[in-house]
């Protein structure tokens, strides 16, 4: 066995079947504050329990969001650098400016957020349900469609990507005609990360992402400039909010509205995605479950959560230490980055009983997989649970008619989410 020194959390090789739970494991047991340096990487502290990683994500006091959020290479550094300094240029700010809320800081994170949360409550998002599920149908009788037409049909791409990008359209005030040009630029920004989804010209694989940026950019801000010329409003959707919000007694800045509507509808989708298509994964590979959901719908709530922790699509977010500190003892010195790794925290044993189990009646499911318990959990959490549960309502009656069709294919984009390329499934035979 190698020394716990040389494991490589980072090689994308471990995540084409999924989290590496083995590693991950042994790093909790052996060194559960790790720090990690190998060759292309800026070094990190490795945090990978549940009680550290929400220590971290509620101790803004010692961790700060805007420097950092990615553990990334050069080559996944270089597209995104680009775009920021696009931006940075054309709208007069520096490159490291905080364009969207996962990057800010108090006091002004919690004054932006505080102006979208009233469309991401609880309680605002229960009521969307019947609408969510409307659309939720709609795509799966297309799939079952494809299915029918093809033989056989991948959940990744026909079934799984678009409710999360439609819901949080419609959330943010998106015409529904130009869904689809926005759908197809959302999938070209994963293509400068992984040979999966380049170009054998990997230039040519950077271009097209700047050229999706570039579309959704542009789209972003025509949506902004129409707003703002009708004053927002009395309008309940997020942009509206946006254009009437205060945040130090002045208006939002153009290009703020524009970042914080492009970054809602990037978080919002891939995660949310690719745990549907992780779910259903989960559900065929463990029939009774299946049964269990079958026979007692009332358990909804729960199959939702327990996806949510067991596919673990989040990977990481890092957070840059700004006063001295000690995890577990360890010194963490002011500047030195830690990178909160979410699925080791979703599966540690200290607080999942039998963690490597997919079981929906999970009772507490206390899983860090929106990001921990401080002021950045993730604002569309109640959305995503939402969203999951309208997929499984119009899904889960016909999945015991279906089966895998070949080894599903994930990649890992960025460290920060696991990627689903293709979930292939058939009809059984009868």
């Amino acid at each position: 066995m190698n020394a716990v020194a040389d494991i490589d959390v980072t090689s994308s090789a471990l995540y084409d079947e999924g989290n590496p739970w083995q590693t991950l494991e042994r790093l909790r047991r052996e060194s559960p504050v790790h720090w990690y340096q190998q060759p292309g990487y800026e070094p990190f502290w490795l945090i990978s329990r549940h009680e550290d990683i929400s220590w971290v994500s509620r101790n803004t006091e010692f961790f700060s969001h805007q420097q950092r959020i990615g553990v990334e290479t050069p080559d996944e550094i270089d597209p995104w650098e680009l775009e920021r300094e696009r931006r940075g240029q054309l709208y007069g700010h520096a490159a490291d400016y905080p364009a969207g809320l996962g990057l800010m800081d108090a006091p002004v994170h919690g004054q932006v957020r505080s102006a979208m949360y009233p469309c991401f409550t609880p309680k605002a998002t229960e009521a969307r349900g019947k609408r969510l599920t409307e659309l939720a149908e709609g795509y799966v009788a297309d799939f079952l469609a494809a299915l029918d037409r093809d033989g056989t049909a991948d959940v990744a791409h026909l079934l799984s990507a678009k409710l999360p990008l439609a819901a949080m359209f419609e959330l943010i005030g998106v015409p529904e005609e130009d869904w689809d040009g926005l759908f197809d630029a959302h999938r070209d920004t994963a293509s400068a990360f992984h040979q999966d989804y380049a170009d054998a010209d990997p230039e040519a694989a950077v271009q097209r992402f700047l050229a999706a940026m570039g579309y959704l950019d542009t789209y972003f801000t025509g949506l902004v400039n129409r707003r703002m010329a009708e004053g927002g409003g009395q309008g309940d959707d997020v942009l509206s909010r946006l254009v009437r919000a205060r945040v130090d007694d002045e208006p939002l800045a153009f290009h703020d509205m524009s970042y914080q509507l492009f970054n809602l509808v990037q978080a919002g989708n891939g995660t949310t995605r690719n745990a549907i298509a992780g779910g259903i994964r989960a559900l065929l590979e463990n029939p009774d479950q299946l049964r269990l959901l079958l026979d007692d719908p009332s358990l909804i709530d729960g199959a939702v959560d327990e996806i949510i922790r067991y596919t673990s699509i989040a990977i990481t977010l890092v957070r840059t230490c700004v006063k001295d500190t000690e995890i577990r003892g360890q010194k963490i010195r002011k500047g030195e980055s830690v990178a909160l790794f979410f699925p080791s925290g979703n599966r540690d044993e200290d607080v999942f009983t039998d963690p490597d189990a997919f079981d929906i009646t999970r009772k507490p499911n206390r899983h860090v997989s929106f990001g921990g318990n401080g002021m950045h959990r993730c604002i569309g959490a109640a959305l995503a649970r939402e969203e999951i549960k309208a997929m499984l309502r119009a899904i889960v009656p016909v999945l015991p008619g279906l089966k895998l069709a070949g080894d599903p294919r994930m990649l890992v984009l960025r460290m920060l989410i696991l990627e689903y390329v293709k979930l292939p499934v058939e009809r059984k035979e009868k």
